[in-house]
């Protein structure tokens, strides 16, 4: 009888052969690795949409981020979000390939139909019909094109200020995105960043003055914010792009004193007059 036979009645009898001592000098076998986790890529936090345009009423899909699968890190001064794995501002235009009509997704609603004759005598009349494939991922170069078409748009159907500023900030940040994504190496990549820079301040200094045009003729909520993050977000437009220095200091005096403001906001706006300030010195 072998020292481990008698098991058998435990469903073990398979076992019974096993070696008591392992012999030093058989070669063991190396465990096999574990396979790497594969990372995922900006394709794989995207899903496809259908939308169906407001002005010719054709149906198209669109790429946009699903919902809660992209993590937000850090915010840039000027509110722009900055995600781990993406830059989801590229996905937040709705364009229609055939007859030019781009918006906001945050915009993306029935429309009147003044202002749909309007987009289809000055856009879709001398409009040449976009490719209608649907890439995996669109290409920085791709979602400013799409931007700059809502804020033609926009101007065309005369939208709210708050709504053309507010194109004008992404288009902003999308361009702030596109020149970090620049290879700053090269002599080509160095002039690219330098160019998405010069348009970045364009841009942000029409977002500033439309914020405060729409301030002082729109009701709150404006673009989605309350008084005290306008107030905020046009001071920090102040700052970035050195102009209405003094009308940011009188906003942010509001904001201090303002009761229903948060403690973060309270703290970043301290923080910023502190930094206005100082710049309003070195200027004198």
């Amino acid at each position: 009888m072998g020292l481990l036979d008698g098991l058998e009645g435990f469903g073990l009898g398979g076992l019974k052969g096993m070696k008591l001592y392992e012999d030093p000098q058989e070669e063991k076998k190396e465990p096999e690795p574990e396979p790497e986790e594969k990372k995922p890529e900006e394709k794989d936090f995207l899903m496809d949409k259908e939308y169906e345009c407001q002005v010719c009423g054709k149906k198209t899909k669109q790429r946009i981020v699903r919902t809660g699968k992209a993590k937000m890190k850090s915010q840039d001064m000027d509110l722009r979000p900055v995600f781990e794995e993406l830059d989801v501002i590229k996905y937040d235009v709705v364009v229609c390939p055939f007859c030019g009509y781009a918006v906001l997704a945050r915009y993306y609603a029935p429309m009147a139909k003044p202002h749909r004759q309007m987009i289809r005598e000055k856009i879709s009349a001398n409009f040449k019909q976009m490719p209608t494939f649907l890439p995996q991922t669109i290409s920085y170069e791709d979602a400013v094109t799409r931007y700059k078409l809502a804020l033609l748009n926009a101007v065309v159907r005369q939208a709210k200020n708050s709504e053309k500023a507010f194109i004008c900030l992404k288009s902003a940040w999308l361009l702030r995105g596109m020149r970090y994504d620049a290879d700053i190496e090269t002599s080509e990549g160095r002039a690219r960043a330098m160019q998405c820079k010069k348009q970045e301040l364009e841009y942000l200094i029409n977002a500033q003055e439309g914020f405060l045009k729409a301030r002082s003729t729109e009701p709150f909520p404006i673009a989605g914010m309350d008084e005290n993050t306008l107030d905020y977000l046009i001071s920090a437009l102040c700052l970035e792009t050195n102009r209405n220095l003094p009308d940011a200091v009188k906003l942010l005096g509001g904001l201090l004193t303002a009761k229903n403001a948060s403690k973060n906001i309270k703290d970043r706006a301290e923080d910023m007059l502190e930094r206005i300030k100082g710049q309003m010195r070195d200027a004198m």
